[in-house]
Protein backbone atom coordinates (compact mmCIF):
# COMPACT_ATOMS: atom_id res chain seq x y z
CA UNK A 1 0.00 0.00 0.00
CA UNK A 2 1.13 3.52 -0.69
CA UNK A 3 0.01 4.80 2.75
CA UNK A 4 2.20 2.32 4.64
CA UNK A 5 5.99 2.15 4.59
CA UNK A 6 8.08 -0.89 5.43
CA UNK A 7 10.84 -0.51 8.04
CA UNK A 8 13.29 -3.07 9.35
CA UNK A 9 11.39 -3.52 12.64
CA UNK A 10 7.76 -2.96 11.71
CA UNK A 11 5.25 -1.21 9.54
CA UNK A 12 4.45 2.49 9.82
CA UNK A 13 0.70 2.77 10.17
CA UNK A 14 -1.74 5.52 11.13
CA UNK A 15 -3.90 5.02 14.20
CA UNK A 16 -7.19 6.79 13.65
CA UNK A 17 -8.66 8.14 16.88
CA UNK A 18 -5.51 7.62 18.97
CA UNK A 19 -2.92 10.10 20.14
CA UNK A 20 0.44 10.23 18.40
CA UNK A 21 3.61 8.99 20.11
CA UNK A 22 6.43 11.40 20.98
CA UNK A 23 10.14 10.91 21.58
CA UNK A 24 10.79 10.70 25.36
CA UNK A 25 14.06 12.68 25.00
CA UNK A 26 13.32 15.58 22.63
CA UNK A 27 9.50 15.57 22.58
CA UNK A 28 9.13 15.52 18.77
CA UNK A 29 6.43 13.41 17.18
CA UNK A 30 7.54 9.95 16.01
CA UNK A 31 5.93 7.42 13.68
CA UNK A 32 3.57 4.81 15.06
CA UNK A 33 4.83 1.31 14.30
CA UNK A 34 2.71 -1.80 14.30
CA UNK A 35 4.41 -5.09 15.02
CA UNK A 36 2.93 -8.54 15.18
CA UNK A 37 3.10 -10.94 18.08
CA UNK A 38 1.70 -14.43 18.19
CA UNK A 39 -0.95 -15.18 20.79
CA UNK A 40 -2.87 -18.46 20.93
CA UNK A 41 -1.84 -19.32 17.37
CA UNK A 42 -2.85 -16.02 15.73
CA UNK A 43 -0.93 -12.82 15.04
CA UNK A 44 -2.10 -9.83 17.10
CA UNK A 45 -1.09 -6.23 16.25
CA UNK A 46 1.05 -4.45 18.83
CA UNK A 47 1.22 -0.65 18.46
CA UNK A 48 4.27 1.29 19.64
CA UNK A 49 6.47 4.30 19.02
CA UNK A 50 8.92 4.35 16.14
CA UNK A 51 12.46 5.74 16.04
CA UNK A 52 13.18 9.46 16.44
CA UNK A 53 14.01 11.30 13.19
CA UNK A 54 15.33 14.51 14.81
CA UNK A 55 19.08 14.75 13.93
CA UNK A 56 19.81 16.75 17.12
CA UNK A 57 18.31 14.09 19.41
CA UNK A 58 20.57 11.47 21.11
CA UNK A 59 18.04 8.75 20.17
CA UNK A 60 18.17 9.71 16.46
CA UNK A 61 18.03 6.89 13.89
CA UNK A 62 19.20 7.67 10.36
Amino acid sequence: MAAQQQHAHGTVAPRAGHEQYTCPVCGNAVDTLVRRRKSLGIFVPQWGPGPCRNPDCPRHVA
